[in-house]
């Protein structure tokens, strides 16, 4: 009864895989006249353990999604060419067609190779004739990727962006891969997925970090790529302070006129109290380009390490090339006298009037807001919107000094 059993088993085994070779060949024979049909008859061989390791099963699915890609494809290239078409292009199913090709004919080649590198199949048959296929159509990716965007539809643009990145690295185009690793279309393809991948809601990290270091390297559009990867790396719960600061050197190396990279690598040191490292790498920026901004950052670090003469002389360079961060320089200078003397203006909280200490400090806090005054001015005059800089500042210099000023400046800023 056993024996019965089992020759059933394998005859019904022989029979099952039969009938997915059987839906394979059908799929195959109707894919020219109803590729639609087609496709849909083949859905269920890519995932019956009999055919789904065949690669010829996978080579007639790529085929099929060819011949929709294809029906679509001719009417979408003439009216580029502003030629008559004899129908409008349907671009979605184009794209999905495609997308799929793509899929399809890269699970073709690593399945091929399996069974050649297992002795089962002596060399592949399929490989050259896939990757000249996708090789001629990898273009259209990028167009699908654009169109994506435009539609704010990240996750696809990720995907298509992310196959034209990806396939450049697949064994299937071993002949051009160094070729097209290197080509700058591959590189801003990962930078734009990259892209996707920020604006996606939820952010997709995984992409983010699979992509920016393709795309990191393309030379115009590069940065914004290790910028996505610096937003990554400093997340205060799941974030990499040390691999933040990495790609930020890395950002400032490749692309040194980018003010993002030197920015946030200040506010790294800064805030970690890294004054002289940070200083240091700030000096380096400036060898290569001597931008105002970063003069300025080089004046903060100095006055944050109290080197208050060095700053002072940071400052009048800068103000004396004029243009942007000009107003800031005069309330940095200010700020050299006038935060030093809060100091002792705590310090004679907790003194009595008639200690003799109590007048010596009220000189010098006068002192150093008569000092601070005029620099504050000066920056009110350049940017009287930009209070942050001088507005508290100069009105406690006002209060302290029974300037008549101070109760104008006190209406003018709300109080």
């Amino acid at each position: 009864m056993k024996k019965v059993l089992f020759t059933v088993a394998l005859m019904f085994g022989a029979m099952t895989a039969s009938a997915q070779l059987s839906v394979v060949k059908e799929a195959k024979g109707m894919m020219k006249k109803d590729p639609a049909a087609a496709a849909q008859a083949i859905e269920a061989a890519l995932t019956n353990p009999e055919t789904a390791n065949d690669p010829n099963t996978w080579q007639v699915a790529g085929d099929i999604q060819k011949v929709i890609y294809d029906a679509e494809y001719e009417p979408y290239y003439l009216a580029k060419q502003g030629l008559p078409a004899k129908k409008n292009a349907d671009k979605p199913t184009m794209y999905n067609s495609l997308m799929k090709m793509f899929e399809y004919y890269l699970k073709c080649d690593e399945l091929e190779q399996a069974k050649v590198a297992s002795g089962e199949l002596k060399k592949a048959k399929l490989r050259k004739k896939n990757a000249n296929t996708l090789l001629a159509h990898r273009n259209i990716l990028f167009e699908g990727g654009a169109d994506a965007y435009e539609q704010t539809d990240y996750p696809a643009a990720i995907k298509f962006f992310g196959m034209f990145a990806d396939v450049a690295f697949s064994p299937i185009f071993e002949e051009k891969g160094a070729e097209l690793q290197a080509d700058e279309s591959t590189s801003l393809a990962a930078t734009y997925a990259a892209m996707g991948a920020y604006f996606s809601e939820p952010r997709n990290v995984e992409a983010i970090l699979k992509y920016g270091p393709i795309g990191k390297n393309h030379k115009a559009e590069g940065y914004r790529a290790l910028q996505f990867m610096v937003d990554v790396y400093g997340d205060k719960e799941n974030g990499d302070i040390n691999k933040k600061i990495e790609t930020l050197k890395e950002g400032i190396e490749k692309y040194p006129e980018q003010e993002y990279f030197v920015q946030e690598t200040a506010n790294a040191y800064l805030e970690n109290g890294k004054l002289d490292e940070g200083l240091e790498i700030i000096n380096n920026v400036i060898n290569i380009v001597e931008k105002p901004y970063y003069i300025y950052l080089k004046g903060v670090f100095e006055y944050e390490k109290k080197d208050y003469n060095s700053a002072n002389a940071t400052f009048d360079k800068l103000i004396a090339l004029g243009g942007d961060f000009t107003a800031e320089a005069y309330a940095m200078k200010g700020n050299i006298y006038f935060y030093p003397a809060q100091k002792i203006v705590e310090e004679n909280s907790t003194l009595a009037l008639e200690d003799p200490k109590y007048n010596t400090n009220e000189a010098k806090i006068k002192e150093a807001y008569e000092l601070s005054q005029p620099f504050y001015e000066k920056a009110r005059e350049l940017e009287p919107d930009n209070t942050t800089i001088w507005g508290q500042q100069l009105l406690r210099v006002y209060y302290k000094l029974n300037n008549p000023k101070y109760q104008d400046l006190e209406k003018e800023l709300g109080y």
